[in-house]
């Protein structure tokens, strides 16, 4: 074999790279590990296309890069090269091959964006989620539960997702999952998916969701997760997602008054009590989500003590955490460090539900 260094260094290098996709596969937005039958389809539609594009590729580079060598000017050379004006049959040739190359994308193409019309099965579970600048609000009619940032769902079920839009344009859109499907404001658009099977039977499975299309000075912390359960224990957080909040201490107790003064109970929701706003997310379930602000804090201490206090102190357009958001309070509105402390007592310790 000739060359056996360079033949071996271009073994290293595609293991490498093959070595270097398998990192990717945990990645929350990677697109090319998908977790579903219908993103694992589009990306095989990918990899025949890419195959495709790669043969036409070399298909025209080699013979071009031959003939630059070949056909090259030599010193001394003042020959004028041979003119040719045209062949027919090459002409031809060089048109049929692109449309049969197309006709081969082509078809797989529609086959794989019709079956995201076809008729969901009985036993779909309908979800609605609906865009807010900017957060998410997800909606279960059939169970009568509403969530905010976090999709929770049973495994090896057919989810039909209607996407909707509370004021501008947004984009739904889960890497792990596929497809990518926008929320039109006055109008209703669907997605299916068959959910991947639970990895963590005990934690659940957490896939990253964004929104992918620009809305807004936080168009980039508009994030939500989608949660897979297995199905007893989503039968379980079902059946307990609609219970009031478990006030046990005298801190909680102080958080709930202050939640129910303050005037958070006229944007926001907590079913069970006396807060039925439907401006700011459902907190029902806070407590059980593991991000605040849309995926932009973590849902703990520190970050509720943080949302609330840029909230108090911030004014439009100088927030910190989330520009342009909604949770911005009034002048003369005031909330001590003990304020806030007791609210996140309420709303994290509260509402967090075992099931």
């Amino acid at each position: 074999m000739k060359h056996p260094m360079r033949w071996l260094k271009l073994l290293l290098t595609f293991s490498f790279l093959f070595s270097l996709t398998s990192c990717f596969e945990k990645l929350p937005m990677t697109t090319v590990h998908s977790v579903t039958k219908w993103g694992s389809e589009i990306n095989e539609l990918y990899l025949l296309t890419t195959v495709i594009v790669t043969l036409v590729f070399f298909a025209v580079a080699i013979p071009f890069c031959y003939a630059i060598w070949k056909f090259r000017a030599r010193e001394g050379d003042t020959r004028m090269p041979k003119q040719i004006h045209g062949n027919h049959k090459l002409e031809i040739l060089w048109t049929l091959i692109p449309v049969v190359l197309l006709v081969f994308i082509f078809i797989p193409t529609v086959e794989l964006i019709l079956k995201g019309y076809e008729e969901p099965p009985k036993d779909t579970m309908k979800i609605e989620a609906i865009a807010h600048q900017w957060w998410w609000e997800f909606k279960y009619p059939d169970l009568g539960i509403t969530t905010a940032n976090e999709m929770w769902v049973p495994e090896d079920q057919h989810v039909s997702i209607t996407l909707k839009s509370a004021d501008v344009i947004h984009s739904f859109w889960i890497p792990r999952w596929g497809g990518k499907v926008d929320n039109l404001p006055g109008e209703e658009k669907m997605i299916s998916y068959v959910t991947p099977t639970v990895e963590d039977p005990v934690g659940g499975d957490y896939y990253q969701g964004h929104c992918v299309e620009l809305c807004g000075l936080s168009h980039a912390r508009m994030r939500f997760q989608a949660v897979v359960l297995t199905k007893d224990r989503f039968n379980s957080w079902a059946k307990t997602a609609m219970n009031p909040p478990a006030v046990t201490t005298a801190l909680e107790k102080k958080g709930q008054e202050l939640f129910m003064s303050k005037t958070c109970f006229t944007c926001h929701t907590i079913e069970g009590t006396a807060a039925k706003g439907l401006v700011g997310p459902d907190l029902t379930n806070l407590g059980n989500r593991k991000m605040l602000a849309a995926g932009t804090l973590p849902n703990d201490g520190k970050g509720m003590h943080q949302w609330l206090r840029d909230s108090v102190d911030s004014k439009p357009p100088y927030q910190n955490v989330k520009p342009g958001s909604l949770m911005v309070f009034g002048e003369g509105f005031e909330l001590t460090d003990e304020d806030i402390k007791a609210l996140s007592a309420y709303l994290l310790n509260s509402t967090a539900k075992t099931y």
